[in-house]
């Protein structure tokens, strides 16, 4: 068992719990790693090579506006790992407990993220993540406030907003996750504190592979 699963606040069980809500809402929000654990992690997230993102990306009438500072895919070891290897053992654990799992095991994140939103962001416009993100996408909170919203479509109808602040888990369902082709819209507004979040997901079009 990874040494940072202390720091978790899930269990296998009550992480299987959740993932029942991704098949009808597309998200599930819930507090997952403690006050202690984000400082850790927050503290290797300083280290790492940012960037300004583009600010629109997306076929023209499907463009997607966005402002956050982003360090992608990173070979650095730091305990961004330790975490990764206990959210990935969690999650096959939760897997395992539905009949059938809902994505095949042995499931493991190749692609991760780290973003800043500065106070008074824009945030990202409604978008759904690319196809080839499967199962399940990781969105975890280090610091700050922003809403987190699900919607039906890019113009914001049935918008459901969670609130993404420190140590809370924001898990939505990717492609295939229980066989779902439909992937849900959602975006990030309100940034009335400059948020850092950590995401993890699993590129179909890329080798499982971990530099640790």
């Amino acid at each position: 068992m990874s040494d940072f699963t202390q720091h978790f606040l899930t269990s296998p069980h009550s992480l299987a719990q959740a993932m029942k809500l991704l098949p009808k809402e597309g998200v599930a929000a819930f507090p997952l790693v403690d006050h202690e654990g984000c400082q850790k992690m927050l503290n290797a997230v300083t280290e790492l090579p940012f960037r300004a993102c583009t600010p629109v990306v997306g076929p023209k009438g499907k463009e997607v506006e966005q402002d956050f500072q982003i360090a992608m895919n990173f070979d650095q070891p730091s305990i961004l790992d330790d975490y990764q290897t206990a959210l990935e053992e969690q999650i096959n654990q939760a897997f395992a407990l539905f009949q059938p799992a809902p994505y095949a095991l042995p499931f493991s994140f190749n692609d991760k993220a780290a973003l800043i939103y500065k106070e008074g962001s824009k945030g990202i416009t409604p978008h759904r993540d690319l196809l080839c993100f499967e199962a399940v996408i990781a969105i975890l909170t280090l610091s700050g406030e922003a809403g987190f919203y699900i919607c039906d479509d890019r113009e914001k109808n049935n918008a459901r907003r969670y609130t993404a602040e420190p140590g809370v888990m924001i898990l939505m369902r990717g492609r295939n996750f229980s066989g779902i082709e439909k992937r849900p819209y959602h975006y990030v507004e309100g940034v009335s504190k400059e948020r850092v979040g950590y995401g993890l997901r699993y590129n179909v079009k890329e080798p499982v592979e971990k530099t640790r």
